[in-house]
């Protein structure tokens, strides 16, 4: 699938035009990590969420930016998602964060929490957690993370190292049973080593495959 397309499917599933700057440097991996967003948001509005893009500043959005690579969500320039429904605690959708996992920093760069910080392609936050890292400039802490979702865009079969990797930070950061690989590809090999360790896989997942895409949704809606 062409980078237009996926744009397309971005801004069409949004309502909103992409920050142009963003579409012309984006790749296909970016892209469809906001359209695995699209598809989270899609999956909240069905279960009675009420949403809107922000920024770090707390200010509605009209033309979100996303991130091309991983960065702190102190960090105010880019967009989330807010969620709000009555008798809920609100939440937030971010791509791209960072966050503290259990491993302490030894000979590493120091961090802020004195733990290592891990790249996360899409999670879900309470949002008074992520308003105080704002506040405070901390990262968030593990823990607090409800949804996790990791995305991978391949021309190509899906290597059994991508499943090694996924269970390794669903170990690191207690994710399991909480978190997800979604690819546009099969990996039946991938597939048999996640779930055994408690981690989802959803695979051919496209905008022209709406069949893959409600179980997608299916799995967030669990979660919201």
């Amino acid at each position: 699938m062409a980078l237009s397309s996926l744009l397309t499917n971005v801004e069409s599933a949004l309502g909103l035009s992409i920050d142009l700057g963003y579409a012309s440097k984006a790749k296909d991996h970016d892209l469809y990590e906001a359209y695995v967003l699209t598809l989270l948001l899609f999956a909240a509005h069905s279960e009675g969420w009420n949403l809107e893009l922000r920024d770090g500043w707390g200010h509605a959005v009209t033309n979100p930016l996303f991130r091309l690579g991983p960065g702190r969500i102190t960090s105010r320039k880019y967009t989330f998602a807010r969620m709000t429904k009555a008798g809920r605690e609100p939440l937030e959708a971010h791509l791209g964060v960072k966050v503290s996992g259990q491993a302490p920093v030894g000979i590493s760069p120091p961090t802020k929490s004195g733990r290592l910080l891990h790249e996360f392609d899409l999670i879900v936050l309470p949002e008074t957690i992520a308003s105080a890292c704002r506040a405070t400039g901390d990262d968030p802490d593990h823990t607090a993370v409800t949804v996790h979702a990791e995305m991978k865009f391949y021309t190509g079969k899906l290597t059994l190292s991508l499943g090694r990797a996924s269970i390794g930070m669903a170990l690191e950061c207690g994710l399991s049973g909480k978190s997800v690989l979604i690819s546009n590809q099969l990996g039946y090999t991938v597939q048999d080593l996640v779930q055994h360790h408690s981690v989802a896989f959803r695979f051919n997942v496209l905008p022209s495959n709406s069949t893959a895409e409600w179980h997608v949704q299916k799995w967030f809606s669990a979660f919201l």
